[in-house]
């Protein structure tokens, strides 16, 4: 089994600046209206909002908030270089620092241009 992640994005070239520069996800392919990043089995896309019609979900229950309730989380092994990473390029967006977890893995998080919160995270040591 795999899981694709579809994320509706308010602004396709900032979220691309987000996942590309700052998360250091791999571009697959990118349209005008989407773009996606694939990592082994993960794909994660990312769609103009401005695509759904008025009688989509989304449309129709009003979301203020995108990603309200949802955690995405990314397993790498470079957890450290990717928060320096944003450190440097955009600190605003870090909602909590670099930390070792009592479970054993390190992670931080951070808020998309969107407000989606992704935790970015090593694998269990």
């Amino acid at each position: 089994m795999a899981f694709r992640i579809e994320f509706f994005v308010n602004d396709i070239e900032k979220s691309i600046f987000f996942y590309q520069n700052l998360l250091k996800l791999e571009l697959s392919q990118q349209g005008e209206k989407s773009v996606s990043f694939i990592s082994n089995e993960s794909f994660l896309l990312l769609t103009s909002i401005e695509v759904l019609d008025d009688n989509h979900y989304f449309k129709k229950h009003n979301f203020a908030k995108m990603g309200g309730g949802v955690e995405f989380i990314i397993i790498t092994d470079q957890v450290e270089e990717i928060y320096k990473n944003i450190k440097q390029k955009n600190p605003n967006s870090i909602e909590s620092d670099l930390k070792l977890q009592t479970w054993g893995m390190l992670d931080f998080r951070v808020i998309d241009p969107d407000g989606y919160y992704i935790r970015v995270s090593s694998k269990r040591k």
